[in-house]
């Protein structure tokens, strides 16, 4: 699929340290779409238990009840593997060379990851803060 442009070089990769990665096979430019980030969209109120460690928040409600976020543990894609930033630190804000955006396709909420600037073959792959808006997750651990 990537030699006919279908979709970016990308390689999933295991690292002793940070576990699996996702690294870009080949040079990847600026504002190339990446993937969008799928899985099983749940109320948070159901997942505060979960054990899962790649869930996005999807919505944000006033109301806690009605927000959403999307669990990849069951039906997911590549970016799950796509390791999230220290934002303790502004070596970490550094590292982030992919943003998540929402928008709406055919009245569905989508979040699509796309490339903030040129990526080089070998470098990792690193696409949000794992706050969000909430500024709940401690991040100080990430390398």
């Amino acid at each position: 699929m990537y030699k006919i442009g279908e979709c970016p070089p990308l390689l999933v990769v295991f690292d002793s340290c940070k576990g699996f990665t996702v690294e870009a096979d080949g040079p990847i430019k600026d504002m190339t779409l990446i993937t969008n980030y799928t899985g099983d969209v749940d109320y948070i109120t159901n997942r505060e238990h979960d054990d899962c460690d790649s869930m996005m928040t999807l919505l944000l409600a006033k109301d806690s009840s009605n927000s959403l976020l999307i669990c990849p543990d069951k039906r997911g894609n590549i970016a799950r593997f796509i390791n999230g930033i220290n934002n303790h630190t502004p070596e970490g804000r550094k590292k982030q060379n992919l943003k998540f955006v929402r928008y709406s396709v055919n009245g569905e909420c989508q979040v699509v990851l796309a490339a903030t600037c040129d990526i080089a073959k070998g470098e990792r792959l690193y696409y949000y803060d794992y706050n969000g808006y909430e500024h709940e997750y401690p991040t100080h651990h990430f390398v």
